[in-house]
């Protein structure tokens, strides 16, 4: 099962409040994507079900980006939400990790938030990775610059790189 960004990103933010560190917006996008890549290498599975695209400074979640945009590059101070289709309300994005899971996140993040948003845009463009091989692909075009998992947990499952 893997989860919605949103809830995931409400987890990293969570956490970065705790441990009294600003996240910005690329920051958020780049922390769940590194969280989303060691958990398909780590559980075989998806952590989130969101497209991941090649944007210039690196992966991005549409989602994300759009919720957070707001604050540009500084810090978030609210939380993501989605629109309840029950009750036409928004509802804040909620996570219900399993023990594991959660502890797992939990020590990640703690060593993502730590890094600078430029260190981790670094990480992700690094040559031959995920990013690099979707942003800069010998096809004609790409229209939707996806990122897959596939692609993904292929270079992050041979050695973890970041």
């Amino acid at each position: 099962m893997s989860y919605d960004v949103r809830a995931v990103a409400n987890f990293v933010l969570d956490i970065a409040e705790a441990e009294h560190r600003e996240v910005s917006n690329l920051h958020i996008n780049k922390i769940v994507y590194f969280l989303h890549a060691d958990f398909l290498v780590a559980f075989s599975r998806p952590l989130v079900s969101a497209k991941i695209e090649a944007w210039t400074h690196g992966p991005v979640f549409r989602e994300l980006y759009r919720e957070f945009k707001e604050y540009g590059s500084s810090g978030i101070a609210g939380r993501a939400s989605y629109l309840d289709p029950a009750s036409g309300q928004k509802r804040k994005a909620l996570y219900n990790f399993s023990r594991e899971e959660e502890a797992f996140l939990t020590q990640l993040t703690k060593r993502y938030i730590s890094m600078t948003p430029s260190a981790l845009v670094a990480q992700s463009h690094v040559q031959g990775g995920p990013w690099d091989q979707t942003w800069n692909h010998e096809t004609v075009t790409n229209a939707s610059m996806r990122i897959s998992d596939e692609l993904i947990k292929d270079w992050y499952g041979k050695a973890v790189k970041h």
